[in-house]
């Protein structure tokens, strides 16, 4: 499912004439079955975008559509029992919201409130627990017993419970150990490979970002920065750091290394690579003299 902004911007009333403009006349084409990032310093416009995205609020000019739900006039017969069910939004600590007694009751909560496609629960709730890599011993638990990834993974689980098409996270790593956060990617990356969908996150976990993403949309102060490729835009450094946002450490390391030895690391995917090219050109350096 694609997401598409045209021309919009958006302004929050703050009374007495008062205006702030949130987003100024961006223009973004996200592709369908990707993970794309959205990054930027505090007040660029990140919130704004996810809130537009997934109906909450709609553009004071422009257009926004996803999929084929056209979203900037919101209009009376809007279906968005249909929306809800092909788009997921999960909150930044959506576990502070689990009230159920067992992780079952808990993932079918959503679905019972679409009662007209209220069929076969057990069974959509232990697929939507298989999704995210958790096995029917959950359905019984208690989601307070859970370690905090597994919670997670289990309010994760109660949207993709609806089956969406397209799935937004705001901060979905915000309060996650090492391990945890590396199980998240790992269940992001499935999510998109093994049952397609398209993930849009919200983030300033820009490490995170890099090692699943496959596009970047950078915000500052409301406007494009920068949008494409994640090598593309996390390349541009100097751009990046001018208008504060974010640079993943992967990049900044290769950037300093390049400086400091004029040897270029080329794609690096993560942290453990980067260490072991470090050490190998070092080597190889050294092998020249």
């Amino acid at each position: 499912m694609e997401v598409i902004f045209r021309n919009v911007s958006f302004s929050y009333n703050l009374g007495m004439s008062n205006e702030k403009k949130a987003l100024d006349n961006i223009n973004v084409f996200l592709e369908g079955n990707l993970i794309h990032g959205i990054i930027g310093p505090i007040g660029s416009g990140k919130t704004t975008m996810l809130e537009l995205m997934n109906g909450i609020t709609k553009p004071t000019s422009g257009e926004v559509i996803v999929g084929n739900y056209e979203l900037s006039s919101l209009k009376n017969n809007f279906d968005f029992n249909s929306f809800r069910y092909d788009v997921g939004l999960v909150y930044q600590f959506p576990e502070k919201q689990f009230f159920c007694s067992t992780v079952g009751e808990e993932i079918a909560f959503s679905s019972k409130i679409f009662k007209s496609k209220n069929r076969n629960i057990k069974d959509k709730v232990r697929k939507a627990l298989k999704m995210v890599g958790l096995d029917d011993s959950y359905v019984k638990r208690s989601p307070f017993s859970l370690n905090a990834g597994e919670k997670r993974r289990v309010a994760i689980a109660s949207v993709l419970i609806s089956n969406p098409k397209l799935l937004i996270l705001d901060e979905p790593t915000i309060g996650l150990d090492n391990n945890s956060k590396k199980r998240l990617m790992r269940l992001l990356k499935n999510l998109k490979t093994r049952y397609m969908k398209t993930i849009i996150i919200v983030t300033h976990d820009v490490d995170m970002l890099y090692e699943i993403v496959d596009d970047i949309v950078a915000l500052n102060g409301g406007k494009i920065v920068k949008q494409g490729n994640k090598m593309e835009v996390f390349s541009d450094v100097n751009l990046l750091e001018k208008n504060k946002v974010p640079v993943a450490s992967v990049i900044k390391v290769c950037k300093i290394f390049k400086d400091k030895t004029g040897l270029d690391l080329g794609y690096v995917k993560n942290t453990n690579e980067l260490v072991r090219l470090i050490v190998r050109k070092c080597k190889e350096k050294e092998g020249d003299y």
